[in-house]
């Protein structure tokens, strides 16, 4: 089979780390493989697992990115793609359009995946006009069927997103070097007692709930000191409007961003409680939960979403009432005092995941043959 995964770029994000692994799998299992998708930082792993990178910006919000529809309607139907998977809205719709110029038999199987909560609109519904929708999140799932009455409940699948348990081994620590390397980048870190929210610097991911945290443990825990992880401080009016807001709480001096940063799972394990406090729109699925659980680190998140579903199977004293500031802080206390230990568990691995989608491909694959 030839699987073509559709995105807008190789940037580091969960729908963009999804197709990559994709790649990087079905590489592995020695199908033919290639990502469309604008360049980025994953376009070095794309090369590595030996898969064909196009490299077009089908996600560019311009009248120019509908010139990309011929171009990739003859591309298909040249390299005979079995499988074309879309990531994303702009990148559907230009592979569905180029689709519709094929004969019929020369059409590869369409495949979506509801990533997040894209906005209720015309533009949005391509994502549910695949073949097959994938859904990452009984919860996506259910968001799905509630907001696009349309589309058949029979198409709509769910195949958790996972993650490698090897590249988050239970009870990974820090090594030395690179605390070091921590300690004299963010001197303020050391001899704290660590706690983090991971996130790109958005609105909806919660960071003005997790600095109004930490004013909460002022003169209540020694030493804390929080960290936000992704991102950048000062790249945006709403980067801005944080440190005003930790400076007014009184917590600057007790606050990290990290910037950018390809070593999460360090700074994961480094922390004595992971935090996941996206409101809304909640979490799809929430891979940094799953990360930090697979590490053993303790995870207190709002019991909604992607994110309460992971916690309700994998850890339920992580859960907390949305939006109760009041238990949120309460929960970290007594977790800062006598954390409750996280079970060690497989699932939601990155393999069981990445079967499941060949299962997948393999069905339109032998479809194909028929």
């Amino acid at each position: 089979m030839h699987i073509a995964q559709a995105l807008a770029a190789l940037n580091l994000g969960g729908s963009e780390l999804v197709a990559l692994e994709l790649t990087e799998f079905l590489s592995s299992q020695n199908h033919q493989t290639s990502i469309i998708a604008a360049s980025g930082p994953l376009a070095n792993r794309v090369r590595a697992c030996d898969a064909t990178h196009i490299d077009w910006a089908i996600g560019r919000k311009r009248p120019g990115t509908l010139g990309y529809v011929k171009k990739l309607a003859t591309w298909l139907k040249e390299q005979k793609v079995t499988v074309l998977h879309a990531h994303s809205r702009l990148p559907a719709w230009i592979c569905w359009r180029a689709i519709r110029r094929l004969a019929p038999a020369q059409r590869p199987a369409f495949i979506t995946t509801m990533h997040g909560h894209y906005s209720v609109n015309p533009y949005s519904a391509i994502m549910t006009r695949g073949d097959l929708v994938l859904a990452v999140s009984e919860h996506m799932r259910d968001y799905t069927l509630e907001n696009y009455s349309q589309v058949d409940p029979e198409k709509v699948i769910t195949v958790h997103g996972g993650i490698s348990h090897t590249a988050f081994p239970y009870g990974h620590e820090p090594g030395r070097a690179w605390l070091e390397n921590m300690y004299l980048h963010f001197p303020e870190t050391a001899g704290k007692r660590l706690v983090s929210l991971p996130g790109r610097i958005t609105r909806w991911k919660g960071h003005r709930e997790f600095i109004g945290l930490l004013a909460r443990l002022i003169g209540r825990v020694d030493n804390v000191h929080g960290v936000i992880i992704g991102g950048g401080k000062s790249n945006s009016s709403y980067g801005r409007e944080l440190l005003q807001l930790a400076e007014r709480e009184g917590v600057s001096r007790r606050l990290t961003f990290t910037g950018e940063t390809t070593d999460i799972r360090d700074w994961l394990a480094a922390s004595e409680i992971v935090f996941n406090l996206s409101r809304q729109p909640p979490e799809a699925l929430g891979r940094t939960v799953l990360e930090a659980l697979s590490l053993g680190r303790p995870v207190l998140a709002w019991d909604h979403g992607g994110a309460g579903e992971i916690l309700a199977q994998l850890y339920p004293q992580g859960k907390v009432p949305l939006a109760d500031m009041e238990k949120l802080t309460e929960r970290t206390l007594q977790m800062l005092v006598n954390p409750v230990p996280v079970p060690e568990t497989k699932t939601f691995g990155l393999e069981e995941s990445m079967q499941k989608h060949l299962a997948i491909y393999e069905r339109f694959g032998e479809s194909e043959k028929c």
